[in-house]
C-alpha cells in the first residue's frame, strides 16, 4: 500500500471511530422519552383547552386549535391529561405591494404571534414556555369572494405553520423529561 492510501485508511479509521463514539450522544426525537413512555403518548397528554379569541382572530384561533389538537394526537385516542397548553395569538396584516392605478392592495402579508405556556394540569408548574412566529401571503383579486377565500386560506397555513413550530419545541422538551 501506498503511503496515500494508508493516510486514507487512517482518515476514515478515525472518522468512524468517531462517529461511534459520539452515536451515544443523539437520542431519536420521536423515540422513547427519558421516563421511557413513547412521545407520541406524552404528546397526547397535552390538553389544548378552547378559547374566547376576539372577533378579529375567532377564524385564526379556532383553526390554531384544531392544528394543535391533531399535531399533538393525530390518533384521536383518548389519553388522560397531565399537561395544558396556555396561548395567546396576535395577528397582523399588512400590504407591501398597492396597485397605483386602483389604489388597492393587489397582495397581504398576514403575520402571526403566538405565546405559549405548558404547565402541569393542575397550573402550578410551568413545564416550557416559548413564541412562534409565521407570515403567510396572498394575492388579491378583483372578486370578492375570491379574497375572503385567498385570506382564509392565508389563515389556515399561517395556523398550520405557528402549530407545527409549538410541537416540535414541546416535543423537544418532553422528551428529555423524566
Amino acid at each position: 500500500m501506498s503511503s496515500f492510501e494508508l493516510k486514507s485508511l487512517a482518515h476514515v479509521v478515525v472518522v468512524a471511530g468517531l462517529s461511534l463514539g459520539l452515536s451515544a450522544c443523539f437520542r431519536p426525537l420521536h423515540g422513547p422519552t427519558a421516563s421511557g413512555q413513547s412521545l407520541q403518548t406524552v404528546l397526547a397528554s397535552i390538553d389544548v383547552p378552547e378559547l374566547q379569541w376576539p372577533p378579529a382572530l375567532a377564524n385564526t384561533g379556532h383553526y390554531l386549535r384544531s392544528e394543535l389538537i391533531y399535531a399533538l394526537n393525530g390518533s384521536g385516542s383518548d389519553t388522560p391529561k397531565r399537561y395544558s397548553l396556555r396561548m395567546t395569538l396576535s395577528e397582523s396584516q399588512s400590504s407591501p405591494v398597492v396597485d397605483i392605478e386602483t389604489g388597492t392592495a393587489s397582495s397581504v402579508i398576514v403575520g402571526g404571534t403566538l405565546t405559549y405556556t405548558l404547565t402541569s394540569l393542575d397550573g402550578k408548574t410551568v413545564v416550557t414556555q416559548g413564541t412562534a412566529t409565521s407570515a403567510t401571503s396572498f394575492d388579491r383579486f378583483p372578486q370578492r369572494f375570491a379574497n375572503i377565500r385567498a385570506g382564509r386560506d392565508a389563515e389556515i397555513r399561517l395556523a398550520k405553520d405557528l402549530a407545527q413550530q409549538v410541537r416540535t419545541r414541546l416535543s423537544a422538551t418532553l422528551a428529555t423529561q423524566s
